[in-house]
């Protein structure tokens, strides 16, 4: 009886370390280049800037892996190798966590990526249970295994998620988690009330209560001798839209302008002018160009800034409208650089990457 009850335990517990790994290795992997912005802060909070160039490989390696010893673990695939490797990452990464619960050098750790967001002490609590977890698979036996056989299967898992983190590098998330997602309205030019919830207690019971003010009986004699206000908060509706700003070159805020144009509109994103390369600028001009024809708005967003400008527009002969925004920012809203985004009223209908951009009208509305 208390050989099946070890047995079940271990078996729960491999399978809760297997789903935490594998959903930490898949929503890092659908976003392959935030997980390196990611990286890249470590980095610099660090004080390895040199390493900055290595960001995305080590990105691509860290997904690859972590995503890699989940399947492993769940199926149960050279089970010495995923229970070692397993420790060594989750020591390695609960001592990273703890200097940053400490000290904040980074303040969102990023092991969930966009999709899961906690904070730097929640993430240590997360790893040391982890640990405790992993801990207890050592305990259990090891059987023989094919070898070549364990072997090949854990390299296909491997690289196949390799492919797939790259493919979403190269055409962007499959699954965006972010605010700028398809979908969303980013910008209106309506303002929203704000709204004031109150919250009452009731007197015999303790139960509490949240409304949204006025839908509550506060005009019932016998309701209001039964509850008893406890607090009240505000909460503004218009605080969800983005908090991008655009400027014009001459430092005016473009951003109603922009984003609260009525109807259709193209913008191409770039927060790094210089990272574009000739097959990226041809796609762009031929964005451009399709646009015009179509009588399409179509802008520029950048962080680039001073002659870096000049430079690019004279290279290569565009003549649109361009405006600046936080590089940061930018490098949110789109995971491409460049990319393109179409907005009808302040609402997200489309995005496309650079190997993507579309030069046909049924590429655009279908």
């Amino acid at each position: 009886m208390i050989m099946k009850i070890k047995k079940y335990a271990q078996l729960i517990i491999r399978f809760i370390l297997a789903l935490v790994f594998l959903f930490s290795g898949f929503v890092k992997g659908v976003d392959p280049l935030g997980t390196a912005y990611k990286i890249e802060d470590y980095f610099i909070a660090y004080g390895m800037d040199w390493a900055l160039s290595l960001s995305l490989i080590t990105a691509f390696g860290l997904i690859a892996l972590e995503f890699s010893l989940g399947m492993m673990l769940l199926l149960n695939l050279l089970p010495k190798f995923t229970r070692w490797a397993m420790l060594f990452l989750l020591l390695f990464f609960t001592f990273v966590t703890l200097y940053d619960a400490f000290y904040n050098p980074v303040p969102d750790c990023g092991c969930f990526g966009d999709a899961f967001v906690i904070s730097n002490w929640q993430t240590f609590y997360k790893n040391l249970i982890l640990d405790g977890l992993l801990i207890g698979l050592f305990l259990s036996p090891q059987k023989k295994i094919n070898l070549k056989k364990h072997l090949l299967l854990s390299l296909t898992i491997f690289f196949l998620f390799l492919s797939f983190s790259y493919y979403n590098l190269q055409h962007l998330p499959l699954i965006d988690f972010r605010f700028w997602k398809i979908g969303t309205q980013v910008y209106t030019t309506d303002t929203n009330a704000l709204e004031l919830y109150v919250t009452y207690q009731h007197n015999t019971t303790g139960e509490k209560k949240e409304f949204l003010s006025p839908n509550y009986p506060y005009q019932d004699a016998e309701w209001n001798a039964n509850w008893t206000f406890v607090s009240s908060r505000q909460y503004n509706p218009n605080q969800a839209m983005q908090s991008l700003m655009i400027f014009d070159q001459e430092g005016s805020d473009v951003t109603c302008e922009v984003l609260g144009f009525q109807g259709k509109s193209l913008l191409i994103v770039s927060h790094d002018l210089e990272g574009i390369n000739n097959k990226e600028a041809s796609r762009i001009k031929n964005v451009i160009q399709f646009a015009e024809n179509e009588n399409l708005p179509i802008t520029l967003l950048t962080a680039t800034i001073g002659k870096k400008i000049t430079e690019f527009i004279t290279k290569n002969k565009i003549n649109i409208p361009l405006f600046l925004a936080d590089d940061i920012d930018l490098k949110t809203i789109i995971r491409s650089n460049p990319g393109l985004i179409l907005l009808e009223n302040g609402k997200v209908i489309k995005k496309w990457s650079s190997v993507d951009m579309p030069i046909s009208s049924d590429q655009i509305y279908n």
